[in-house]
């Protein structure tokens, strides 16, 4: 069977009828967008209702970056650093806010697509994580306990003798699950997105790269396909696609890919086994394995770091298949459709960012976990560009966004860590 390169989340209908061509580009605009992510759309539709004279501008197709690439699993995301990184971090009291805030992520896009009447397919069924060792369920135990005292999270842990009830796999020595975790298809979203984008007045412009801006006495003069346009505020919001002209931001990002293979249907009584409860997955190793099934039950989805910054599908096939068999050994026969990557960005300090640098505001650094946090940021974003600073508030905001001496953008480096990661996952340390 012949694998298709293209996400999974692209066939269905609507996904064709996406901004296809830029219209003219304005020569004066009161706030340009770059970046037409869950970011930077979300950003737009704040300001486009507020009657603003919004662009957003999109280096390439739209909709074919991260947001339409991800694997549509949608929660809090603080447990990657976890709260005692936080606290070690940026304080007891700064954490907790962190957390709270955190917490309401799912609550506010459930509400957000509810309110626009976006269907994206978001079911609300849980997350489970699988702990691969007695200690990491232990480790489990422990988060579970501080985050349910710290904020409030719903969970509860499942002991190995009853994990049968969450998961077909037999590789875990039980896991946690979150309960108010959920699901979407990303590209449904991000097309739903678009329309109450266009629908508020504002303009979507594919192929239109921002190569250059400058400071200007009345705001920022962007350069673009050869045309120069006035802009009083602009927000960079390109994450993992942040390019050498924003050399300030890029510094502090580090740009990973991130690789997902969905299967062939299923029969129904073995997707039924495998997941029993329909939820999102993941487990205790460093590589961020992340999996779930398709939102009409019949395929899943697995996910993981690619094996290289580069685009390698026939690679990244192979090494998720044989990750997906460790979890499912059941899946040995099961044939792959897709497999497709996209570009994330992880922060210095693994927490997600807003603010302004150099009179630019910005929001990126979703660590892996765009869904819910792009989202969220990007409504926040918006507000803090209409001088709302009570609504654009956040507990993110004082947070210092670090970079790394002579660190330029190019994350050399990471694949070798990355394949150190996948050692010390072979021995479950």
């Amino acid at each position: 069977m012949e694998i298709k390169t293209s996400p999974f989340w692209w066939e269905f209908k609507d996904w064709e009828t996406r901004p296809r061509s830029a219209p003219e580009i304005p020569e004066k605009l009161d706030a340009a967008i770059i970046g037409a992510g869950f970011s930077g759309l979300n950003t737009a539709l704040v300001l486009a209702r507020a009657g603003l004279k919004v662009a957003v501008f999109e280096a390439g197709a739209f909709g074919e970056g991260a947001s339409s690439r991800n694997g549509g699993m949608v929660g809090p995301s603080f447990h990657k650093l976890g709260v005692l990184g936080l606290r070690q971090q940026f304080g007891e009291a700064v954490a907790n806010e962190i957390l709270r805030e955190s917490v309401g992520f799912v609550d506010h896009i459930e509400s957000f697509l509810a309110s626009e009447n976006i269907d994206a397919d978001f079911k609300r069924r849980g997350r489970f994580l699988g702990a691969r060792s007695p200690a990491a369920y232990n480790q489990y135990a422990r988060m579970l306990e501080t985050l349910k005292s710290s904020c409030g999270v719903s969970g509860h842990m499942v002991p190995k003798a009853e994990q049968g009830a969450e998961t077909g796999s037999s590789l875990y020595h039980g896991g946690v699950v979150f309960d108010r975790d959920g699901g979407l298809n990303p590209a449904k979203y991000l097309a739903g997105l678009a329309k109450r984008v266009i629908d508020a007045g504002a303009a979507i412009l594919p192929f239109s790269p921002v190569s250059e801006i400058n400071r200007t006495r009345f705001g920022f003069s962007l350069s673009c396909n050869g045309k120069t346009i006035q802009v009083a505020k602009v927000a960079i919001c390109t994450n993992g696609y942040t390019g050498a002209q924003f050399g300030a931001l890029r510094r502090r990002v580090l740009p990973l890919r991130s690789a997902i293979i969905a299967t062939e249907e299923l029969p129904e009584t073995l997707m039924e086994r495998l997941m029993p409860r329909q939820r999102m997955y993941g487990d205790s190793r460093r590589m961020v394995a992340y999996y779930r099934p398709s939102p009409d039950g019949k395929r899943i989805l697995f996910g993981s770091r690619a094996t290289s910054l580069k685009e390698q599908p026939s690679a990244n096939a192979h090494a998720l298949r044989r990750m997906m068999l460790e979890v499912f050994p059941d899946l040995s026969a099961t044939k792959i459709t897709h497999v497709w990557s996209g570009l994330v960005a992880y922060s210095f300090d693994h927490s997600p960012h807003i603010g302004q640098i150099n009179g630019l505001y910005y929001a990126m650094g979703y660590c892996g976990s765009g869904v819910s946090r792009a989202s969220y940021f990007g409504q926040k974003l918006g507000h803090k560009m209409l001088d709302q600073h009570q609504e654009g508030r956040t507990a993110f905001d004082a947070l210092p966004f670090p970079t790394r001496p002579l660190y330029t953008g190019n994350p050399w480096f990471m694949p070798a860590i990355i394949r150190w990661h996948s050692l010390l996952d072979s021995f479950k340390l």
